[in-house]
């Protein structure tokens, strides 16, 4: 992923707006669940596995 640079005054539309909108649930996730940053990340690995096997 590194060729994707969210950086709001490098990168906009869709992928922009994708980029907020997963962080600000990783977020809530966080506060609902008291989860840590490491859970997080195994989650997020885990759906790009899954994609990246089965695809959407």
């Amino acid at each position: 992923m590194s060729k994707f640079q969210f950086d709001d005054s490098e990168t906009s539309g869709i992928w922009w707006s994708t980029y907020v909108s997963i962080r600000d649930l990783c977020i809530e996730l966080k506060e609902d669940t008291a989860c840590n940053d490491n859970e997080i990340v195994e989650l997020l690995k885990t759906i790009a596995n899954s994609i990246e096997l089965e695809g959407l």
